[in-house]
């Protein structure tokens, strides 16, 4: 499952811009379709609320539907109903109305979507949980070795619950960042460039490690060096005289709903039965809403692999020792 978030982000698109690929339900009438993706650390949460018949997809207008959206928001201890209002984004180049709030949703609690169709009183609904509280438990320590042959381990828990050590967890995409500053010969402000390693994605259950209840990724730290010696950013924009300094090096961990990579996979599977797979949890329509979250930890570069990387390539990069 080789970047999984690449394809996942496409499927997300694809099904915003409302195409027909529901049209296997629409044979009598309309078609409400949801779509929701949830993070508890956004400042607005977005869906997107159409429908679609058998000849067109279109939208409803705004007198058309009432949107409520049920669950316990940050700061309050009950669970409330929201009136969603609506406002319009752009989607492969057209106007599309989304439904929004910019309340803070909290983690690891259940999130309700209601649509009433006023026309034909029928209350179209979906449920999800957002991701719960996550934690790495490897690496530790302020300081990260990139020069080791030895394998090692990403490794992350998150609340317990039915003795799972993370809720609602369908897919991870694990990467490793090498930020730094840049200064080029003859700018006055520096500018903030990412080497990205990606780790490995993968379903959430392949990652699980049950022995010792945590889930895991694992690396080659030498790879950070090969990686280096052939990127091509720094290969083809490091003229004399630029500077560089490195930040912290972080680990992150995106997580995906069950619903979000259910969703993923049996919408790319491929089946001699089914010429259109469709995945849907959505009562009296079709569609999706599902959660997503990304946690990172941040570290710094060991000294000797920082003298390597200032003496040993011509990128520029500033040897600090008291780092």
């Amino acid at each position: 499952m080789k970047n999984l978030l690449k394809i996942m982000v496409l499927a997300m698109v694809l099904l915003a811009a409302c195409t027909t690929k529901f049209d296997l339900y629409c044979y009598d009438g309309d078609t409400t379709i949801v779509y929701s993706v949830l993070e508890v650390n956004a400042d607005t949460n977005f869906f997107r609320i159409s429908k679609s018949s058998l000849e067109n997809d279109y939208d409803y207008q705004p007198d058309d539907i009432e949107v409520s959206f049920v669950g316990r928001f940050a700061g309050e201890n009950n669970i409330d109903t929201l009136r969603l209002a609506s406002v319009e984004k752009i989607v492969d180049g057209q106007l599309k109305p989304f439904y929004y709030t910019t309340k803070k949703l909290v983690k690891n609690q259940d999130y309700s979507i209601l649509v009433f169709r006023k026309a034909d009183s029928v209350v179209v609904s979906t449920t999800t949980k957002t991701i719960c509280d996550i934690s790495y438990t490897r690496p530790i320590g302020k300081y990260i070795n990139l020069r080791s042959n030895v394998l090692n381990r990403v490794m992350w828990v998150g609340t317990k619950h039915d003795d799972a050590p993370l809720i609602n967890a369908g897919a991870f995409d694990v990467y490793a960042y090498f930020h730094y500053k840049e200064l080029m010969p003859g700018a006055t402000d520096t500018v903030r460039q990412t080497m990205t390693w990606e780790l490995r994605s993968e379903t959430a259950d392949r990652m699980y490690n049950s022995t010792h209840h945590h889930y895991e990724a694992h690396y080659t730290p030498s790879t950070f060096f090969t990686l280096l010696e052939k990127d091509d950013y720094l290969n083809n924009n490091s003229p004399y005289g630029v500077q560089r300094w490195l930040e912290p090096f972080e680990f992150k961990v995106i997580v995906y709903g069950e619903e979000l990579y259910e969703y993923h996979a049996v919408n790319t599977a491929t089946s001699v039965m089914q010429d259109v797979p469709n995945y849907t949890h959505v009562v009296n329509g079709v569609g999706m809403m599902s959660s997503r979250t990304s946690v990172s930890t941040f570290h710094v570069i060991e000294q000797i692999c920082r003298k390597r990387i200032s003496e040993n390539y011509p990128y520029g990069f500033v040897y600090d020792p008291n780092l």
